[in-house]
């Protein structure tokens, strides 16, 4: 039996998934732990199985689009480890984070730890920790800009600040790369395929949860996440995306819930939202720039002002077109939202 196998889940991302695995062997040559690679890859085609063949894996895993769910679970069953690290093929592992995140996740008390991600080459734009869900978060980000979104906003952000540069127990944790243990998985279940994009990793790690065991984030552990890769190349993503929304809503909040949160999203843009600058200017260490695809921004994005940095990056780095918000790092406090491209 391994120590660790790393299953990184595929679908039409051969070459993500190569610089995905040399980061993960480099991670087991540091640690000197026993690992195996397992790529599972979920309904690409035959066109990409002599790509995946040739990305480095120790064993390739074809199956038919399960979703990242049903590619995790298949691995799943088929390693021999006692600590699994749940993969998106577009992650990629800095040197030096294996470490931290396989002993964070090895404490008794830990259910699932991840590492803090970020979008660009140079670690400056980082992305969310997670968000989960739950009927107020979900409302939270229905009404956008509206009914207490200034206090909503700082409230998180000074948490999700902190939790980027020190790490520490968070109520969620984004599912793209999950440090596991075996008995865990053993305790709560795998991940339900009933979710076929997203919410997946909501669903489970409320299971984590309800068994008393912590998520952590790993500030020492970095990982870069080219984000939606996959995503954006498959056109069934958008109604996968919705069909998972909606079995989730159904499940926690029923018929009358889920139709009050879809009443909730109508409309939901910040009133009198300004074009945000095509720079943000350097502000110093204290204060950085959230951006987000939702007008409530959260969960958000965001890259430290100690120095300037352009639009088009953050663009660049997580999509348009978003929203922004200059913040103080301390307290979450901030300026007025701003709206980036169309």
């Amino acid at each position: 039996m391994h120590d660790v196998a790393a299953i990184v889940v595929s679908h039409r991302s051969a070459r993500e998934a190569a610089r995905a695995i040399a980061s993960l062997r480099l991670g087991f040559a540091e640690t000197g732990v026993s690992g195996e690679v397992l790529l599972v890859d979920c309904g690409s085609g035959p066109d990409e199985l002599p790509r995946l063949r040739e990305a480095g894996s120790d064993r390739l895993l074809a199956i038919d689009n399960r979703g990242y769910s049903g590619g995790v679970n298949a691995g799943v069953a088929a390693a021999r480890a006692r600590m699994f690290l749940f993969c998106n093929a577009d992650v990629e592992l800095e040197p030096g984070a294996l470490g931290p995140l396989l002993e964070a996740a090895g404490r008794p008390d830990v259910g699932a730890a991840s590492p803090v991600q970020h979008a660009d080459a140079e670690g400056r734009i980082l992305l969310p920790s997670g968000f989960g869900a739950g009927f107020a978060r979900d409302l939270a980000q229905a009404v956008g800009g509206r009914w207490g979104a200034d206090r909503r906003f700082a409230r998180h952000a000074a948490r999700q600040w902190r939790l980027w540069h020190e790490g520490g127990e968070t109520g969620d944790l984004t599912g793209s790369l999950l440090a596991v243990r075996r008995q865990v998985v053993d305790r709560v279940g795998r991940l339900d395929e009933r979710f076929p994009f997203e919410y997946e990793e909501t669903e489970w790690e409320e299971r984590v949860r309800r068994a008393r065991l912590s998520l952590r984030v790993v500030s020492q552990s970095r990982a870069r996440h080219a984000a939606g890769t996959s995503a954006a190349r498959n056109p069934e993503t958008v109604i996968r995306r919705r069909a998972s929304r909606r079995e989730y809503r159904a499940r926690r909040y029923g018929r009358i819930g889920s139709a009050f949160l879809a009443w909730a999203e109508r409309g939901s843009s910040p009133p009198g939202a300004t074009p945000a600058p095509a720079v943000f200017e350097a502000r110093g260490r204290d204060f950085a720039v959230a951006v987000s695809p939702n007008p409530s921004l959260l969960p958000f994005a965001a890259a430290g002002l100690e120095r300037e940095v352009s639009a088009e990056s953050l663009v660049s780095a997580a999509g348009g077109p978003l929203y922004a918000r200059v913040f103080r790092v301390r307290d979450g406090m901030s300026e007025p939202v701003l709206r980036i491209g169309a």
